[in-house]
């Protein structure tokens, strides 16, 4: 039996997840655009090079050749008013601090230019809210207790950590976990295009530091990322299916986990893990005196519902959003046996011991952390 539904999801917060490229100021224009309101907006121009560069006549093609040559060449230095035929696709210039010559802009995963969320990181995150809502003290227990030590610290053996994710999805009496995992029967389409595509600078804000410092650099510097983001306020639709088959369930030894795709159960998850995370985000915010963030916390977190819960994905969502790290510190907050700080070890070893993790990337303007966004099932 298959179930189907088309989901909204709304975008809280500016939504990066990567394509792997990037681009400089050789390929792009700033540029100002009027929206519906007639108001004027700054924007970034990306422009196809090798069909602009095809235009211009031989003395210009030998001129365009040499100022590519030279450091710090800017393509709006060369001509900032190219046609928009050229034009491969814009954004929003939402930045508090333009790029410079030599910082790249990351690009967003497109197709045919245009931004989507891609079903697998939807995915992922609903996996990972699954994951949290289902283990409990005594599987937490089970997977740590595999924790060694050794002259350079605590680790956790890569297969350890996959058998135990692996035991909460699929049977053990297959060698191939993913061919038995009860999440091949949940399938998530990639969402709509998005119609607002924004570029943000981005920093990474760290809590306050044992002497009372709370440090935005790194070597003496802050470090500014560009990012294509999925800005905040766009819908997007994607569809959602699963497909239950009993005999299907039997035959792989999973029909004890059928239960960890229905959607009951999969809002459920995402909403308890959603609550917790900002609940966690919220103790960090008030801890460190950063009130941009216990704002958006605060203003956030009544709107996420059992009905309609909120869900973190994509770049930016950090050690918390995609394990059960904050399932783990849970549990030693009223158990004490200091699993955590071993995690901890394990992931980052001995560089601080004040606080983990220390640092939340947000945007310059507007200091909005990454990846929010809400979901609703129709």
């Amino acid at each position: 039996m298959a179930n189907n539904y088309e989901c909204n999801l709304k975008v809280l917060s500016p939504v990066y997840i990567g394509s792997g490229n990037e681009y400089g100021a050789s390929e792009y224009v700033s540029a100002k655009a009027k929206n519906k309101k007639g108001e004027l907006l700054k924007i970034f121009k990306r422009i196809d090079v090798s069909k602009y560069y095809l235009s211009l006549n031989d003395d210009e093609k030998d001129e365009f050749i040499n100022d590519l040559s030279t450091p710090n060449f800017k393509l709006a230095d060369f001509n900032s008013k190219i046609p928009n035929k050229y034009r491969s696709y814009f954004t929003y210039n939402n930045c508090k601090n333009n790029p410079g010559p030599n910082q790249n802009i990351s690009e967003i995963i497109k197709t045919l230019n245009k931004a989507y969320v891609p079903g697998s990181s939807i995915k992922g995150a609903i996996k990972t809210a699954i994951l949290y809502n289902s283990v409990d003290f005594e599987d937490i227990k089970r997977v740590l207790g595999k924790i060694k030590h050794n002259p350079r610290g605590y680790f956790l053996g890569r297969r350890e950590y996959n058998d135990f994710i692996n035991s909460q999805f699929s049977s053990d009496n297959f060698r191939n976990a993913a061919q038995s995992s009860i999440m091949k029967f949940l399938n998530i389409s990639d969402s709509s295009d998005a119609k607002k595509v924004s570029v943000y600078d981005i920093f990474s804000v760290m809590a306050t530091d044992p002497s009372g410092n709370q440090t935005y650099a790194r070597n003496g510097r802050t470090v500014i990322s560009y990012l294509e983001t999925i800005d905040k306020g766009n819908n997007l639709k994607f569809n959602l299916s699963t497909n239950f088959d009993k005999s299907i369930y039997r035959t792989l030894r999973i029909n004890d986990k059928e239960h960890l795709i229905d959607l009951d159960y999969m809002k459920e998850s995402i909403y308890n893990f959603s609550k917790a995370y900002i609940n966690h985000e919220l103790e960090f915010a008030e801890e460190n005196s950063i009130s941009y963030l216990e704002k958006f916390y605060k203003k956030r977190e009544k709107l996420n519902t059992p009905d309609k819960p909120m869900l973190k994905i994509g770049g930016g969502s950090g050690f918390l959003a995609t394990t059960i790290g904050l399932k783990i510190k849970e549990h030693d907050d009223y158990n004490f046996d200091d699993y955590f700080e071993k995690v901890r070890n394990i992931t980052r070893g001995k560089s601080y011991d004040y606080c983990f993790p220390k640092s939340r990337k947000v945007t310059f303007k507007g200091g909005y952390p990454l990846g929010w966004v809400q979901i609703s099932f129709n």
